[in-house]
């Protein structure tokens, strides 16, 4: 239905009624209160596994539970090795003890079997267990309640007279730790002594129970450590991280309208100020790109406002009332001027916005300064003759660059062309060139009129003219040293001007001799 919202176009559920949860404001599982609010900036920063806050508590809790897992294992194997150890001791000290006695009594003695049958308490589970046979395999002695499922293969053979201890778990789920020792004994005190196997038998059921709790309860202690761990390093991490919420809301307030504003770096950590004062920097270089937009847009209104007046103007004029032949021939010749004057800064326009393209393709060959100067020279001496000023070239032999010929060629030939027109009658104008290191300096000297102090830091802009009314006398347009700074950024060098009132002005061109293409900055 027109007029209607989207959701109550699009959705089937019925309108909560009033008096409802739903319908109530400020509730934070409405939307409008803080849970709301939280949900917002969850969805707009990310949720899980995007969020860097997520990532950040993940490896927080993974490090925590690496190193608590370490440690209890390391704690649980201690525990472990202690209790084998006391039982190999007990073990051991039971075989020691039931071999000293057989050495000195028949097997059938008194003080065997008292060793056999140690008196217990009558709740005290009995653990070690005592069993003699003879070399035929018969039962000679046994303590009471000895499991019948620690057969004859249960017990390790003894090793060159040393007993091997050997863990047993049984089918009933048992564990046992046994040993075997091979002894020679009498039967009875009668009988000669014989060969016979000592077993012993350790019942470490109950410490196989205390290891499996252990077990499990370091289970629970890690599961739990990793969730608090998780849950608390999501909380550090998203409250670490608010100075950057805080930088991309500003960020987000800042458009082409108020490219003046700034990021607030104080306070923040050194990580973050980083980052803000780099955003600011672009936010600066952006600023002055868009105001050299505008004013080039300015310019280019400005510039393109007095020719089309004039022929505007004139034709109007010849069209004002029927004239001669000679008339509309004069005022055609006129437009036609004016329309030259706007394809040259229409050509010129094009070609500067060709130079500042970084990835401007370069035809880049050896060239001899030297050389190229004195063609340079030669071409313009008839306007230097005309001019009455001398033009001369000084370079050193062998002088070689490379660099793209013709765009080379324009930026000389603008730079010649502006010192011959600033230079009086009996003046000099000298090109000159000379190797600084890796680098080329080619320099353009005259000794005309000069620049004042002030025009200087504004000589590379477009349409800037230190003497606007001289410059559009002689057909200039303000283009010619914004084209030399591009062509000599293109090739990665670096053009500077330094100049006297009266004295003169000198153009100095610092290329390097192998050039490395750098974007236009």
């Amino acid at each position: 239905m027109a007029g209607e919202p989207p959701e109550a176009a699009c959705s089937s559920r019925p309108a909560p009624r009033a008096g409802e949860a739903g319908s109530r404001p400020g509730l934070p599982w409405g939307g409008q209160g803080w849970g709301g609010f939280a949900l917002r900036r969850l969805r707009q920063y990310g949720l899980p596994p995007r969020a860097l806050a997520a990532w950040l508590a993940a490896a927080f809790a993974l490090t925590l539970a690496l190193i608590l897992l370490a440690a209890s294992s390391w704690m649980y194997w201690g525990l472990d090795q202690r209790m084998i150890q006391e039982d190999r001791e007990a073990v051991l000290r039971k075989l020691d003890t039931a071999a000293a006695l057989l050495r000195d009594h028949p097997a059938d003695s008194e003080a065997l079997r008292q060793e056999a049958y140690l008196p217990l308490p009558p709740d005290a589970p009995r653990n070690l267990f005592l069993r003699l046979r003879g070399a035929d395999g018969r039962l000679v002695l046994q303590t009471p309640g000895m499991t019948t499922q620690l057969g004859a293969a249960a017990f390790p053979p003894s090793a060159h007279g040393r007993p091997l201890l050997q863990r047993v778990t049984t089918p009933a789920g048992a564990h046992y730790l046994t040993a075997r020792l091979d002894v020679w004994a009498r039967p009875s005190a009668a009988a000669p002594p014989e060969a016979m196997q000592l077993d012993v038998a350790l019942n470490r059921s109950t410490e196989a129970r205390i290891l499996a709790d252990y077990r499990l309860r370091l289970g629970g202690v890690l599961v739990a450590a990793l969730l608090v761990a998780a849950a608390a390093g999501y909380g550090i991490a998203w409250r670490g991280l608010r100075p950057l919420r805080h930088m991309a809301d500003a960020a987000s307030r800042i458009g082409a309208s108020n490219l003046h504003q700034r990021l607030d770096a104080r306070g923040l950590p050194a990580e973050l100020q980083a980052l803000a004062l780099a955003f600011n920097a672009t936010l600066q270089r952006l600023e002055e790109s868009f105001g050299r937009i505008s004013q080039f847009s300015a310019d280019i209104a400005h510039e393109l406002r007095t020719p089309i007046s004039n022929l505007w103007g004139e034709l109007e004029v010849a069209l004002g009332r029927p004239r001669e032949q000679a008339e509309y021939r004069e005022a055609l010749e006129s437009a036609v001027e004016e329309c030259a004057r706007l394809s040259q800064m229409i050509q010129t326009l094009l070609f500067l916005a060709q130079t500042e393209q970084p990835d401007a393709a370069l035809r880049l060959e050896a060239i001899d300064i030297g050389r190229e100067l004195a063609a340079l020279g030669e071409f313009f001496e008839a306007a230097a003759a005309e001019s009455q000023v001398v033009l001369r070239v000084r370079c050193a032999q062998g002088l070689t660059l490379r660099a793209d010929r013709m765009l080379l060629q324009r930026a000389l030939g603008n730079l010649i062309g502006n010192a011959l027109a600033h230079t009086p009658v009996g003046g000099e104008v000298v090109l000159s060139a000379e190797r600084l290191g890796d680098k080329v300096r080619i320099a353009v000297a005259d000794t005309g009129c000069g620049i004042a102090p002030e025009h200087l830091p504004h000589l590379f802009e477009r349409f800037y003219r230190a003497d606007p009314a001289r410059s559009r006398e002689r057909g200039g347009l303000g283009l010619g040293l914004a084209l030399v700074r591009n062509i000599v950024r293109l090739h990665g060098g670096e053009v500077d001007v330094d100049s006297r009132v009266g004295q003169g002005t000198r153009v100095r061109l610092e290329l390097p001799a192998q050039p490395a293409l750098t974007p236009l900055g």
